[in-house]
């Protein structure tokens, strides 16, 4: 499949969960006298919910028109130069996260084996949409990796080239919005300078303070 083309693909369901078999049944012979431990000590559901909000919490707004686009990258075929072998498995991952992330109510789009270059200008394109009324927005990279580096079909590319289109400074419609990276590459950390998160006068005084957040506040990599 030519990557250079965009080609997006919508995954199927398959059937290798029909071909796997269960070596042993689960065994819930302890877990049955904890429930009744539960019940014993008068361990409720509310005493627990309780003590769970007696601890402060960040929860980001979601109350948006959609969750948001996530864009799934899955390099499978390597070029020769590279040394890079062929990623077998690769597509049922994809498959996978492509079920998972459309069952919670992303807008999922699939790019198959893409070079350097398409996956810069497939994040760059994503990055210059208005995600006014989304909440959030996640990419997932499915390919080869070292420290720092993923790669594209035809060679490596910096990782943090790939996110920097969404720092807070470049992707205004997303700032204060949970921006999702799932990568197969190891990431460095730097600090940087921030970005205002909201406007102001320009003779502010300490009792009106302007505050900044960082630029690339709001990403979860894992």
């Amino acid at each position: 499949m030519a990557d250079d083309q965009g080609c997006v693909e919508e995954q199927g369901l398959g059937d290798s969960a029909n071909e796997d078999s269960v070596d042993a049944k689960p065994d819930r012979s302890s877990f049955v006298p904890f429930l009744f431990s539960m019940k014993k000590k008068n361990v409720s559901m509310q005493s627990i919910k309780t003590t769970r909000d007696r601890v402060p919490t960040y929860q980001y707004n979601m109350n948006f028109e959609k969750l948001g686009k996530c864009i799934i990258i899955n390099n499978k075929n390597f070029d020769k130069v590279t040394g890079m072998g062929v990623r077998n498995g690769t597509d049922k991952d994809a498959e996978a996260l492509f079920k998972c992330f459309r069952s919670l109510g992303f807008d999922v789009i699939v790019y198959n084996d893409c070079s350097c270059a398409k996956m810069q200008d497939l994040l760059k394109k994503a990055s210059e949409e208005d995600h006014t009324n989304a909440a959030c927005f996640a990419c997932i990279l499915l390919s080869h990796g070292e420290e720092n580096l993923i790669y594209g079909k035809d060679g490596v590319t910096p990782i943090k080239d790939l996110t920097a289109h969404f720092r807070g400074d470049r992707c205004k419609t997303l700032l204060e919005k949970p921006k999702l990276f799932f990568i197969q590459a190891c990431r460095g950390t730097e600090l940087d300078d921030g970005i205002q998160a909201d406007s102001g006068p320009i003779n502010d005084t300490d009792a009106n303070p302007r505050y900044k957040i960082p630029v690339e506040a709001d990403f979860l990599f894992a």
